[in-house]
């Protein structure tokens, strides 16, 4: 569970981007964050990650609080949080395997350790036949996958999910939100994935969040259709 109490978050220049903002997000669940470019989501996960600064209040991880004023508090958390970022960031000098592994190598974890896990999660994500490639010589989804799949692999209490099918055509996005929230529920781990496009959210998700005039909200039940119909409209203006 992800919990902010009355926080405060500003750009490195000091301009106030979430303020007063307290929001739960619930255990072992996906939670959908949409929001306009430039409203605070991918802020939101960077302070979270400890890149960016929580000016005031805190936020809490599973009721312990994450903070971020040491190496090795920050080592220490990020070790519970895998991140997938919307450009992949994977090292192009290493293959699929050792992308996925690369964590697993910093943690001194056992060759054999890691041989394993690396091949159980990306059997589990359909890209066990690419360990021996480079990324240059995979497809853009299989580049998201092998994202993923370094973001699972230290089995992390948490996800976060930075615009994850923002490189990706329609089909090839909706295959990753459904991959995301299987292997979020599969995995019992917590997530929380942010997007500007409603369309990819599932039509039954009820942990849905919008970022509106610096604060949080959870869209209720109900209100998604008109949210959806106004969202579209403004994001097209």
């Amino acid at each position: 569970m992800i919990q902010l109490q009355e926080v405060v978050i500003q750009s490195l220049s000091g301009r106030d981007i979430l303020v007063d903002v307290t929001q739960t997000f619930p255990s072992h669940k996906t939670s959908y964050v949409i929001g306009k470019s430039g409203e605070g989501k991918s802020t939101l996960l960077k302070a979270i990650f400890g890149e960016l600064p929580v000016i005031s209040g805190k936020i809490e991880l599973d009721n312990e609080e994450l903070i971020y004023d040491s190496l090795q508090s920050v080592l220490s958390n990020r070790r519970k949080i895998g991140f997938i970022f919307q450009d992949f960031r994977l090292i192009e000098s290493l293959t699929v395997f050792e992308n996925i592994a690369y964590v697993l190598h910093i943690q001194n974890e056992s060759s054999e350790k890691i041989k394993k896990q690396v091949q159980k999660i990306a059997y589990e994500l359909g890209i066990e036949k690419k360990l021996n490639n480079y990324c240059d010589q995979i497809s853009i989804g299989e580049q998201q996958r092998v994202a993923i799949a370094r973001a699972l692999i230290k089995e992390p209490s948490l996800i976060l999910a930075d615009e994850p099918t923002g490189n990706l055509d329609p089909i090839k996005a909706r295959e990753i939100m459904n991959i995301i929230n299987e292997t979020s529920l599969k995995r019992n781990v917590t997530a929380i994935v942010v997007t500007h496009d409603y369309a990819l959210i599932p039509k039954n998700e009820k942990n849905i969040y919008k970022i509106q005039n610096m604060k949080i909200q959870k869209v209720e039940k109900g209100e998604r259709y008109e949210s959806t119909k106004k969202f579209n409209e403004d994001y097209s203006k």
